[in-house]
């Protein structure tokens, strides 16, 4: 394992295979959540247009991108019965008695009760200015939500900058739009994965990979929580930010996940300052495409994503040095798409559904101690179908599926409820 401190790639020249294969590891998760999800377009479309007339309709919003305007919302405050509206759902967050869907397909949010798993309304209002989301987070009173992401493109010629990118800040007591923070501003490029640390709101851009032909592009927009401004930007080929892939943030760093080929590394940026802490590579190919990440007390952990080379990292987060690399045997892994960890508990999401062989459609859970295998949870009556995101809060594992979250008992993996 080496930790050096920042360095600059030099562009390569020619498609080396390996570049391809990483650009492929890059769009393999939102892959995976499309073919399914565009073969249940039509049926979910027919579902959701009955749902609209068993709701008694929507009523209209207000326009505008700024102040507490009151969001368009379907079944607020409805009984655990009311089916909740899910429309290829991408990412989800939990805060207390909340928890947030995102539906890239909808143009909408779904927020249901952390306690009994009822709906609580979806938000699709068009001021709210959702436009493909594809991450969210929350924090306190304030729900972030990434918009204007898009299936193909990562360069500057072949995957132009999105249209309607912005992040929609919300109140997450009402689901009352705050404000849009859109591109040209903030030099939004197709935000993806967003994380949320103290009076920091850190957004990771899709469409930032360096080439032979790119200029560096700017793969990390740091913005203040309380006002949504711009604090920093950060370019790719800085701090070790080549093709990042996801990101997780404490009080203290920032940890980004990055899978440009040759140099497979994270990258630890210190989250006030925004200085770059080390830039962690393997010397014996612990990391893989890393993808996920989550961060649990001493540990780091980082779901690789390469094909027939899924595995788990752990790290130390005083020293960014290696601990061990957990692969796909020992810890039944298949298409890993998400991580998260708390406590004694590590939990991946094995999401390849709708291929065949393999251990499908399940969650593996480690014991986050020794790195060893406590069960994998993959019973039909949990609901389990495509898990794509994976959070663990207050003793409950909530887990995203195609078109449905599944909730467990995080001390022993039994199921809670599916919410379809």
């Amino acid at each position: 394992m080496i930790i050096t401190p920042i360095e600059h790639d030099v562009a390569r020249e020619g498609a080396d295979p390996a570049e391809l294969l990483i650009k492929e590891a890059r769009q393999k998760a939102r892959r995976r959540r499309l073919r399914i999800g565009a073969l249940l377009t039509t049926a979910l479309a027919f579902v959701v247009a009955l749902l609209a007339l068993v709701a008694g309709g929507v009523p209209s919003s207000t326009k505008g991108t700024t102040g507490n305007q009151p969001a368009r919302t379907v079944g607020a405050n409805t009984s655990s019965v009311v089916i909740p509206h899910f429309n290829e759902p991408q990412a989800i967050a939990v805060s207390g008695s909340h928890v947030w869907i995102e539906n890239m397909a909808g143009n909408s949010v779904t927020e249901l009760n952390a306690k009994t798993g009822a709906l609580v309304r979806v938000i699709d209002a068009k001021s709210d200015a959702f436009h493909h989301p594809d991450g969210i987070a929350v924090q306190g009173s304030h729900v972030w939500v990434t918009n204007g992401n898009q299936e193909f493109g990562m360069g500057t010629s072949n995957y132009p900058l999105a249209k309607n990118s912005s992040v929609t800040e919300l109140n997450a007591s009402n689901g009352s739009l705050v404000r849009v923070i859109d591109a040209n501003t903030d030099h939004l490029l197709a935000p993806g994965p967003i994380a949320v640390s103290g009076s920091h709101v850190w957004v990771l851009n899709a469409n930032t990979a360096q080439s032979a032909t790119s200029t560096p592009m700017n793969a990390l927009i740091e913005l203040n929580a309380s006002n949504g401004s711009l604090v920093r930007i950060f370019k790719t080929g800085v701090d070790g930010l080549n093709g990042s892939l996801n990101l997780t943030a404490t009080r203290s760093d920032v940890w980004v996940t990055n899978a440009y080929p040759y140099d497979d590394s994270v990258s630890e940026i210190n989250s006030t300052t925004g200085s770059l802490v080390r830039v962690i590579r393997p010397t014996a190919g612990e990391l893989l495409a890393p993808d996920g990440i989550a961060v649990s007390g001493a540990n780091v952990w980082i779901a690789n994503i390469r094909e027939g080379d899924n595995s788990v990292t752990e790290l130390r987060t005083s020293n960014g040095s290696f601990v061990r690399n957990i692969k796909a045997r020992a810890g039944k892994f298949n298409g890993l798409l998400d991580i998260a960890a708390e406590g004694r508990h590590v939990w991946v999401t094995n999401g390849n559904g709708y291929e065949s062989g393999g251990n499908t459609n399940s969650v593996s859970e480690l014991n986050a101690t020794t790195g060893s295998l406590v069960r994998v949870i993959k019973a039909k009556t949990d609901g389990l179908y495509g898990p794509t995101a994976i959070v663990a809060n207050d003793s409950k594992l909530w887990i995203l599926n195609i078109s449905s979250v599944t909730e467990l008992n995080a001390g022993n993996g039994s199921l809670v409820r599916v919410i379809k």
